[in-house]
């Protein structure tokens, strides 16, 4: 699956996405104008315009035209950028730059930066200068671009994300059919998306928790409720278990890396499934 989201870069929130449908699939159909890359950005980003937001792109979609269209939306950009975009400055693309050197071409607000670290580095700005700072590096006190700092310290939107819905994701590589991926993948990102807005407005439980939490409330929907009339109660804290279903459980540490225990569910109708450590999985049919 290839997806085009749009998150907050502290907190990994998913703002808004496109799904990719192929190579003849038409995005952004506000912007006929523009290419392709500029039309993704313009579509998720497309609430956020005029409000005075902060954009911070990849190579892959940034262009000097893009960036003087968001700046005309009064919307900030820093990115970084090919050095093969069409009006890309010719003396910026050939001068050749000893280490901890800078050159930069300004057009109206933007700024189009190239610096030498290990290799060059090209980044794209509406508001910042070609000023530098001091940083404390392994090496020793240093200086850098602030427009490259900045970048640095806000990209990670995205990445943040996908590291994120890493930790208790509901999709698995092993699905055949895409469309059951896909909207694993899509309550993944609502489940994740709800404890972000959860931790934003003062809540103290851990996602763990609220996870179990949630998919406990997820369980206890559509069916009748029976008490555990086992012998031997379980003393781990479990979801509440309906009629002819089975659902996730805290399973006790043993030497296993990855331990599991039958489903006593599927079991007794002659089914063999194991539920593993807070794997959320749907009734088994």
């Amino acid at each position: 699956m290839k997806i085009y989201k749009l998150c907050k870069s502290s907190t990994g929130y998913v703002w808004n996405f496109i799904v990719y449908t192929g190579k003849d699939a038409i995005y952004g159909q506000r912007h006929p104008g523009e290419k392709t890359s500029s039309r993704i950005v313009l579509e998720v980003a497309h609430d956020l315009l005029d409000r005075g937001y902060f954009l911070y792109l990849d190579n892959w979609y940034t262009s000097p035209n893009l960036v003087d269209t968001l700046c005309t939306r009064k919307t900030d950009v820093v990115g970084t950028m090919r050095t093969n975009r069409k009006e890309f400055p010719d003396f910026v693309k050939r001068a050749r730059l000893k280490k901890g050197e800078t050159v930069a071409a300004f057009c109206k607000k933007q700024m189009i930066m190239k610096w030498k670290d290990k290799r060059d580095v090209v980044r794209v700005s509406i508001f910042h200068d070609g000023s530098m700072e001091n940083v404390t590096t392994r090496q020793g006190v240093m200086q850098k671009p602030s427009v490259m700092l900045d970048y640095n310290k806000n990209m990670g939107g995205v990445d943040r994300n996908d590291g994120q819905l890493q930790s208790y994701k509901l999709a698995r590589k092993h699905l055949k059919k895409y469309y059951q991926k896909m909207f694993r993948y899509l309550l993944d990102v609502a489940c994740l998306n709800a404890f972000i807005i959860y931790k934003k407005k003062g809540g103290s439980i851990s996602r763990l928790d609220f996870m179990l939490i949630l998919a406990e409330n997820f369980s206890s929907m559509g069916g009748v409720v029976e008490p555990a009339t086992s012998s031997c109660p379980s003393k781990s804290p479990k979801p509440s278990r309906l009629l002819g279903r089975c659902f996730p459980d805290m399973v006790p540490g043993t030497s296993k890396k990855k331990p599991t225990r039958r489903c006593v569910v599927c079991w007794a109708n002659g089914k063999s499934h194991h539920i593993g450590v807070l794997t959320v999985r749907w009734p088994c049919v």
